[in-house]
């Protein structure tokens, strides 16, 4: 008898489980979505996330070290320690930097909107902390005169390495 019970109780579960396997409808047409199974055609029909353009059998890879914005970024604070560096996503994220005291610290975030050698290609961002005690602190953005100062050094040393990639070709 207690085995008719259990197995009354797994078969119930199977037909539960397999009754949540149902096709996946649409919330807003109500319609059942439709996958492409063979993936070579989900590919192609994909708009290239990392490349910005549809797959045509040529890709073509842009990395770091050719982006001259993306070193002379590095390059101009490379003295700052960073705590979010990511090429594809197009940010650096600056770790807390500030004097000995550790009252007034600084953060920098650096947004490539594109990879072209122009003012528009590069959004400055930063932060200032400013601490009484170690636990009452305010944190505001940074004004005009210490971003636009951060992003005219960048362009300045991406220029030089731009002249210089050019001279060694």
């Amino acid at each position: 008898m207690k085995i008719n019970n259990i197995t009354a109780y797994i078969s119930i579960l199977i037909i539960l489980f397999l009754s949540s396997c149902s096709k996946e409808k649409d919330p807003l047409t109500g319609k059942v979505k439709r996958y492409e199974p063979n993936v070579d055609k989900k590919v192609q029909a994909a708009d290239g996330i990392f490349f910005n353009k549809k797959n045509s059998g040529g890709t073509t890879y842009d990395f770091a070290t050719s982006n001259v914005l993306w070193r002379a970024s590095l390059d101009t604070i490379s003295f700052m320690p960073l705590s979010n560096v990511s090429y594809s996503g197009g940010i650096i994220t600056t770790d807390w930097y500030g004097n000995k005291n550790g009252k007034e610290q600084i953060k920098i975030n650096i947004r490539f909107l594109s990879d072209k050698l122009e003012t528009a290609s590069v959004v400055v961002t930063g932060f200032k902390k400013t601490c009484i005690a170690s636990d009452d602190c305010t944190i505001k953005p940074t004004e005009y005169n210490i971003n636009q100062p951060i992003k005219e050094k960048i362009l300045l040393k991406a220029r030089e390495l731009s002249l210089q990639d050019k001279a060694k070709k």
